[in-house]
């Protein structure tokens, strides 16, 4: 079982690490309470706790009414400079994790410009008066600001804070090169490319954003690259660390024990692993098969009844069932419940957009006949089995670790309880599958990649209509990844 984390945790660790790698530098403020409520989608509480604790181990300064300030400074020397050290260690995963940018953040950026009004970039004036102010601006949080306002619009609550663990990495090299060269400024090329970004901000197209997003990104891995083998020649005292990655979890504050099992259950009840009415194995047997203690087990159990996937019986054991219209809309208005609901929604949006820059990187390595074997049988779930190939071949760590955990949050169980077949319904989603893979057998990478992004779309449209129906309004919030959808038989429920 992974271990638990919670929400004070994630922020209290990003914060600390992006202060103590002089993301936040000596003087400046740390965003407001509002904002990191908004950034990290964490409640007012656990922001001041951070706070808090931040203030006590001497690294912010705070103030009644005004923006929390960073107090820390970084030791000077070379061979005890913390960012030097935490740069050189990282060498390898910080220029992958450029790679990534280059190829993740263009599409996610242009399909959020374009469902996002003007109104809603609360730093677009702020950006423009930063433009504006010629060669010897250096500041790279203004951009940043209303790069997360870009992504705050599309409602997801899962992209800002990926923003914000690929930033800590992006942003440390930099800083770096800001205390070698206190004269450094942000290149002229790289002012012109923010430039033409602000000037399609609202209103250019989706591909001239994507393509101004890509001529910003893509020169940075290279250029980062070199700089960091020129510091390792420097001080080649540090050592890179091996096994160093770029790490990000999606499921902050809500990974305890009991909710692992308890999804997993979920999944297996969802695809029929478990069939409907048929007993699920004892407390001490799932005890044992998911190594927690039985107290565990019964809150996961208990998790699972309020759902309306099982029903415990005293003297019987716990039943397998599937949630009707009112369980289900019961559960929406607990708060838990609603927001797991809307990360799910999230991660599928993501995955409408994420999938298209790993399926091109894989595309020329894929074997038809390799993926055919897996699937094959009834209860094969055709999209996880072609998602799950996918990441096998993906050479790139970070883009990697981010898609597993974005995946970890699709439950299929949940998805397939919709029908009343489960997995062996022939639904839309398994047509367009199959359709994918006609496309893989022809090589026509620009069909297979439309087919699978479409999959995960069509999946978004079933579960946000059907909430939205059930009265989960906030699902409204969450823009759909893209505007079209396939023909077909829908789901029982709707």
């Amino acid at each position: 079982m992974q271990q638990k984390k919670t929400l004070y945790d994630f922020l209290y660790n990003s914060l600390r690490e992006q202060i103590l790698t002089g993301c936040y530098r000596y003087g400046s403020p740390l965003p407001s309470m509002s904002r990191l409520c908004d950034t990290y989608h964490v409640g007012i509480r656990t922001v001041k706790d951070v706070l808090a604790s931040l203030r006590n181990e001497g690294l912010i300064r705070t103030e009644e009414r005004k923006a929390a300030r960073v107090i820390y400074r970084p030791p000077g020397a070379a061979g005890e400079n913390s960012i030097l050290r935490f740069v050189l260690e990282r060498k390898s995963s910080i220029v992958e994790v450029y790679e990534t940018i280059s190829l993740l953040l263009p599409p996610l950026f242009s399909f959020a410009a374009v469902s996002c009004s003007l109104e809603q970039l609360e730093h677009y004036e702020q950006f423009r008066k930063y433009i504006q102010k010629g060669p010897g601006f250096n500041s790279r949080r203004i951009p940043s600001n209303l790069f997360h306002d870009l992504l705050h619009g599309t409602g997801s609550l899962l992209l800002n804070d990926l923003y914000a663990s690929l930033e800590v990495y992006a942003q440390v090299p930099l800083v770096l090169m800001g205390d070698e060269d206190p004269s450094y400024t942000i290149p002229d090329e790289e002012k012109e490319r923010i430039m033409a970004i602000a000037a399609l901000l609202p209103g250019g197209s989706r591909q001239e954003i994507q393509d101004a997003f890509s001529r910003l990104y893509a020169p940075a891995a290279g250029s980062i690259q070199g700089y960091l083998q020129l510091l390792a020649e420097r001080f080649p005292a540090i050592r890179e660390i091996p096994g160093t990655s770029f790490s990000w979890i999606s499921e902050r504050g809500r990974d305890h024990y009991y909710t692992q099992v308890s999804r997993d259950l979920i999944d297996k009840i969802g695809t029929g692993f478990y069939r409907r009415g048929s007993l699920l194995p004892s407390e001490a047997c799932l005890s044992r098969q998911y190594q927690v203690s039985v107290a565990t087990i019964r809150k996961a159990l208990a998790v699972l009844n309020k759902l309306g996937f099982a029903i415990t019986v005293n003297g019987k054991g716990t039943i397998a069932i599937l949630p009707d219209e009112e369980t289900t809309f019961r559960c929406m208005k607990d708060e838990t419940y609603k927001r797991d609901t809307l990360l799910y929604l999230s991660a599928l949006q993501f995955m409408a957009i994420a999938i298209r820059p790993a399926i091109q990187l894989v595309f020329n390595r894929m074997d038809a006949s390799r993926l055919h074997n897996r699937l094959t049988g009834p209860d094969t779930i055709l999209l996880a089995s072609m998602f799950d190939y996918i990441l096998e071949l993906l050479p790139l760590p970070p883009l990697k670790t981010i898609l597993q955990e974005s995946n970890k949050l699709l439950l299929w169980g949940y998805y397939f309880a919709f029908y009343s077949n489960g997995t062996r319904s022939q639904t839309q989603l398994k047509k367009k599958c199959l359709e994918a893979f006609r496309y893989l057998q022809q090589k026509d990478q620009t069909g297979f990649t439309d087919c699978l992004s479409q999959c995960y779309c069509h999946i978004f449209q079933v579960i946000r209509t059907f909430l939205i129906q059930g009265g989960l309004t906030e699902a409204k919030k969450i823009v759909p990844p893209d505007n079209t959808s396939f023909p077909g038989r829908g789901p029982r429920r709707l």
